[in-house]
């Protein structure tokens, strides 16, 4: 146990100059994360243990639903974002080692876990599966803004799910929406889900979980 006279939580009367939205202008005055540049910011020790604790939610939701945790790296081949076409998305950080191998640096993982399916998964016996992991990434954004809502690296939570049908798709999808509901509910948040563009990530179906809040109705 650290005794608060030791501990490292910086909070300032000030808000931040740059500051665009109340969650930035908080996290800065609660001394739970500090910004490095743009769109890069360090969770402070404060702000780091509520982030795990917020994880542990998420992780006992998921596991409850059958989902299997793992981690996938971060930095990945090139050929497999090539193979799907998306290497050529803006956002995607490209670059290249010592020996001229063309990397990314993930943003998403669908690419990763999908050639790990293609090649441990033997039978159809094995579906469904569904699989999460907590991992940073990476995402050239011309635009970071709102302190830690819109960053260059972030934290992500994403799960996966390999089906044997349609409507085993459909099963897992509804799984995870509920799964969302009771995390949201352990957190004390009042949410509204609202239908959603899939964007650069693609998909036949989004949603997205709109918190209501006195200032508004802010993207979760």
């Amino acid at each position: 146990m650290t005794r608060l006279s030791r501990y490292f939580l910086p909070t300032t009367r000030e808000d931040p100059a740059d500051a665009e939205a109340a969650s930035h202008r908080l996290i800065v005055r609660a001394g739970l994360a500090r910004q490095v540049g743009a769109g890069l910011w360090t969770w402070l020790p404060a702000g780091w243990r509520s982030h795990r604790k917020v994880e542990q939610i998420v992780r006992k939701e998921l596991d409850a639903i059958g989902s299997g945790e793992m981690l996938m790296p971060v930095l990945q081949p090139a050929e497999l974002w090539k193979k799907t076409g998306r290497y050529d998305i803006d956002e995607l950080f490209k670059l290249r080692d010592r020996r001229d191998a063309e990397l990314v640096l993930g943003m998403t993982h669908e690419e990763i876990v999908t050639l790990h399916a293609s090649r441990e998964i033997r039978s159809y016996r094995d579906l469904p599966k569904l699989l999460y992991h907590f991992q940073v990434k990476e995402r050239d954004e011309p635009r970071p803004r709102a302190g830690v809502l819109r960053t260059r690296e972030f934290i992500m939570k994403d799960s996966y799910s390999f089906d044997l049908s349609d409507e085993g798709l459909q099963a897992s999808y509804d799984a995870h929406r509920e799964a969302y509901l009771r995390i949201f509910a352990r957190l004390g948040l009042d949410v509204q889900i609202v239908s959603a563009m899939s964007g650069a990530m693609g998909g036949s179906e989004s949603n997205e979980f709109m918190a209501r809040t006195n200032a508004g109705c802010p993207q979760l």
